[in-house]
């Protein structure tokens, strides 16, 4: 990695971080934060319509069943095809964490969601988003270890590009239906980006133990 990649690495992982405490602390404290009272009113027409149909489709794609599916299947491909088991384990590990910390989170804020919806699992509490936090988990640790594997640079942008958009349209999707406010999908995001670093260096660690011990 260059310095310059260390560097928007290093950024991001400060903007996650500040965002998750700005907005926990405004989640937690009562009344709704400035960006919920102005996004609301933008979805608040939506219901009923096309566009409320397509984003019901899309948020399946962050829906607990299918994250642990594709999980599974890619964690079983990483280990028997690209024969990097440490790889299959993390990806399969870092949806539990993921799940794990966010129904940890949620039960310390305790916030209300806007509305009930059980059709698109919109039950239980809001903050945060489990679609955005634990998608962005589980895509952005796919993504990266498919990465690796590539010899090709373009296929590695593209990989890239499409998990970006993918995950981006899971956590809105959850915005759109109504079923969080758009801080929870915020933070559902940057607490995945957190959850990422963490697996991410875990992984490192395990493969540089692996390599340094004795066969």
């Amino acid at each position: 990695m260059t310095k310059k990649q260390r560097y928007f690495v290093a950024a991001m992982l400060v903007l996650a971080f500040l965002s998750v405490i700005i907005f926990t602390f405004q989640a937690a404290s009562e009344g709704t934060p400035i960006l919920d009272r102005w996004a609301s009113p933008f979805v608040a027409e939506g219901e009923g319509t096309a566009v409320e149909s397509m984003f019901r489709w899309i948020t399946e794609l962050g829906s607990s069943w299918f994250l642990y599916t594709i999980a599974i299947i890619a964690g079983l491909i990483l280990w028997i095809y690209y024969k990097d088991s440490i790889a299959g384990i993390m990806l399969v590990s870092g949806v539990a964490a993921g799940y794990g910390a966010n129904f940890a989170i949620k039960h310390l804020v305790q916030r209300e969601r806007p509305r009930i919806l059980e059709s698109v699992d919109g039950t239980g509490l809001s903050y945060p988003s489990g679609h955005a936090m634990v998608s962005m988990v589980t895509y952005s640790l796919l993504v990266y270890f498919l990465m690796i594997q590539m010899k090709s640079m373009k296929a590695a942008i593209w990989i890239i590009a499409l998990g970006l958009i993918l995950v981006l349209l899971i956590g809105f999707s959850r915005y759109v239906l109504r079923v969080h406010y758009l801080t929870d999908v915020i933070a559902g995001f940057s607490f995945g980006i957190l959850v990422v670093a963490v697996w991410l260096s875990l992984y490192h660690r395990w493969k540089r133990r692996r390599k340094s011990s004795p066969t």
